[in-house]
């Protein structure tokens, strides 16, 4: 047990920030999926999926800015700034399951929770390299 320990105190600073993503990721994960989860309970009979969906990122992106900033990566920028980037990761993102959803729907005999759970694991890669290379990539001075 002690060199479980002291190889965990030792390795720790090379991987905390990939295994907190890991932690907070998953976390995010389901924040996101339950929030589309329980709004597509409540309205898919009064509102499209797309629209949903829409709504759904809206409520979970805070969550996930939030926890990544805090949590995971260092903030090196202004918040709002930091947002924005983070935004510009995610939207990309955004606007593929908004063209994914329907015509999975429509072309498969898929739910749309099922949908939704094939395309996290695509978005959980992407999203990982856009938030540690671009929102919150350290300032070079030059």
């Amino acid at each position: 047990m002690q060199a479980l320990r002291s190889w965990a105190h030792q390795n720790w600073p090379r991987h905390r920030q990939k295994a907190m993503y890991v932690v907070v990721g998953g976390w995010n994960s389901f924040v996101a999926y339950g929030c589309f989860f329980v709004l597509y309970y409540l309205l898919n009979e009064r509102l499209p999926p797309s629209v949903i969906l829409t709504i759904a990122y809206a409520l979970a992106s805070v969550n996930g800015y939030l926890t990544f900033r805090f949590l995971v990566f260092t903030p090196v920028r202004h918040p709002v700034v930091e947002y924005l980037r983070y935004q510009a990761v995610y939207l990309p993102i955004q606007a593929l399951n908004l063209v994914a959803l329907p015509l999975a729907m429509t072309y498969t005999n898929l739910s749309a929770y099922i949908v939704q759970a094939l395309l996290a694991p695509f978005a959980v890669v992407a999203a990982y390299l856009g938030n540690k290379y671009f929102t919150f990539r350290k300032q070079t001075t030059a």
